[in-house]
């Protein structure tokens, strides 16, 4: 989706590794709010950059037809699964 982005996010808390975050999805020019969940997977230190970092799964299902996709529906699932991972060092900024 490269045409996709997330914006106006916040964020809570459900248990002790994870977190939703709500925001809005921009995708083909269509802008609609979804929810992410947030495994945090790891956290500690970064075994190359000797930082703190932490690690995370992210997804979410978002349907196809929101978005303006919607050929071949219902001949072809609309629901679409959406996950990739990321990771976070800590800045080493004073602010």
């Amino acid at each position: 989706m490269s045409d996709g982005r997330i914006h106006e996010h916040q964020g809570r808390k459900d248990r002790r590794n994870q977190l939703e975050v709500t925001g809005d999805l921009t995708i083909k020019d269509i802008t609609k709010p979804v929810t992410l969940t947030v495994d945090v997977t790891t956290f500690g230190e970064h075994p190359m950059a000797k930082k703190e970092a932490a690690g995370f799964a992210v997804s979410t299902v978002l349907k196809r037809s929101d978005f303006g996709m919607d050929m071949y529906v219902p001949y072809v699932g609309d629901e679409v699964t959406v996950t990739f991972h990321a990771e976070a060092l800590k800045s080493d900024a004073t602010n």
